[in-house]
């Protein structure tokens, strides 16, 4: 990436996320750490519900450390991108432990993985998973709410009026703070829409380039060729024609008899045939070319993709490339950015087998088997 090129969506969000998760640590440790163990009976979340009201200080401060480390991790797993990234089976397991930990430790954490929901899914799967995310909300409120304590003091600040506020008061602001938590989470995953279709403009401008590369190789080897045509067929029609017409008088001269100049002759006889055949031979050489830089084209075009190549050395004309090539450039399009492997193998008769599947083997692919001869 040049220096002056934006970070990619995923990138910055891995980036951001990051310090959004230390910053909502901190607002969870550092009143705990003022407060001591008194401000644990301040606090109503849910994790501290389910470790009970003799729990220690130490052990609340561990049990959110864990938690906002563990989400943490799995948030930068999750949000991998290129050969580095989780297959769908585990960002889908990775998602819903960062959903899980979440509804415990903190309910601002959801604005994180609704933005993770629209930069990792598809359209559909996305807006699937931010309905169950909000439904888990709910049910987690609803599971709060008949945990409330009632006896909890409430004052105002100059500490003149002190009350109990009923419960049902205490039910209303849960529920309240959950209607604007689900708003914001709305906000973020439209926010992470924005970023997946940069994403996905992103993706195919590499892809198209990574396919120019690949073309641009195949290219220069095919001039490469028709270059070395072209000399060869100037040496045969120049060189070669005038080498022929001097061995031709040579034995002219010979035959006639020359007399003294005799052994210069079969000398210089010798010699024109020798330059002769060194000329037909490079000819030869230069006629046949090369083979075709297919492998390495493969290669290009397989890199910033979840594409396993396993490509075999193919000595391949310049029309046989091409069309390996073409038939590996569609199926990757076609592919898009799910995870697959892509092989080529010779076949007995010194043709290509090209084989293109996915990962995760939820179809079989397809193989292409490729000839010198024919389409």
């Amino acid at each position: 990436m040049r220096r002056d090129a934006s970070p990619s969506p995923l990138a910055l969000f891995r980036a951001v996320a990051l310090l959004s998760c230390l910053a909502l640590w901190l607002r969870q440790a550092l009143p705990l750490a003022w407060l001591g163990q008194g401000g644990l009976s301040h606090l109503r979340q849910r994790l501290l519900l389910l470790l009970g009201p003799t729990a220690e200080l130490w052990l609340a401060q561990a049990a959110y450390g864990l938690g906002f480390a563990g989400f943490g991790w799995m948030l930068w797993r999750c949000a991998a991108a290129g050969g580095k990234a989780p297959l769908p089976a585990a960002r889908a397991a990775l998602m819903a432990g960062q959903v899980a930990l979440a509804l415990l430790i903190d309910d601002k954490l959801l604005y994180l993985t609704a933005a993770e929901l629209a930069l990792l899914l598809p359209w559909r799967a996305a807006w699937t998973a931010l309905g169950a995310q909000l439904a888990l909300m709910a049910l987690a409120c609803a599971w709060q709410a008949q945990r409330l304590d009632g006896r909890e003091l409430a004052c105002n600040v100059s500490g003149s009026e002190v009350q109990a506020p009923t419960l049902q008061r205490q039910r209303g602001q849960l529920w309240l703070d959950a209607a604007l938590g689900g708003g914001f989470q709305l906000l973020t995953f439209g926010v992470g829409c924005l970023g997946a279709a940069e994403r996905r403009r992103r993706e195919r401008l590499e892809a198209t380039h990574a396919s120019l590369l690949a073309a641009r190789q195949l290219l220069a080897g095919a001039a490469g060729n028709g270059e070395r045509l072209r000399v060869a067929r100037e040496l045969h029609d120049g060189m070669g024609h005038h080498l022929s017409a001097l061995n031709l008088q040579l034995e002219l001269m010979l035959r006639r008899g020359a007399g003294e100049a005799e052994p210069p002759l079969r000398e210089a006889r010798q010699a024109a045939r020798q330059l002769l055949a060194e000329v037909r031979s490079m000819v030869g050489a230069e006629r046949s070319g090369r083979a075709a830089p297919l492998q390495a084209a493969l290669r290009r075009l397989c890199e910033g993709r979840r594409i396993a190549a396993d490509i075999a050395p193919l000595a391949a004309s310049d029309e046989l490339a091409w069309r390996v090539f073409a038939a590996a450039r569609d199926g990757l399009d076609a592919l898009g950015d799910r995870p697959g492997r892509l092989s080529l193998s010779v076949t007995e008769d010194g043709g290509a087998a090209l084989s293109l599947g996915r990962l995760d083997g939820k179809d079989e692919g397809w193989t292409k088997v490729f000839r010198e001869a024919g389409a």
